[in-house]
């Protein structure tokens, strides 16, 4: 992909998923004053209005605690692994800098979303 679309992408932008013994790896690319909040994989690519995988659909849910830079952005392991089947990723980030309150809370960008397959 040229380096023209991948600033003009929406951020956070999933640049690829992989299955690592059964283990999500994602590699993405946060905006300016983005920090990374979850990973999600689902059975179905539907989103909802917010434009996140609908959560019926959710099959995995983990808060983004560790990262890896690597070339291409930012890496992160799911710490816990999943069935063999087809899946579907999206990870999602949070503006750094503001006061969000447990009555309001940060709202939070959802990335694109990629397929997986897990292998059995």
């Amino acid at each position: 992909m040229p380096a023209g679309n991948v600033a003009a992408a929406p951020a956070p932008y999933l640049r690829s998923v992989a299955a690592v013994h059964r283990h999500v790896a994602a590699v993405f690319r946060l905006g300016t004053d983005q920090a990374a909040r979850q990973i999600v994989v689902a059975a179905s690519p539907k989103t909802g209005p917010n434009g996140a995988l609908v959560s019926t659909n959710v099959r995995l849910r983990e808060t983004i605690a560790r990262t890896t830079r690597v070339p291409a952005g930012t890496r992160v392991v799911t710490r816990h692994s999943l069935r063999p089947g087809r899946y579907w990723v999206q990870v999602s980030a949070a503006v750094t800098g503001l006061d969000c309150l447990p009555a309001k809370p940060c709202r939070a960008s959802w990335s694109n979303v990629r397929s997986l397959a897990i292998p059995r």
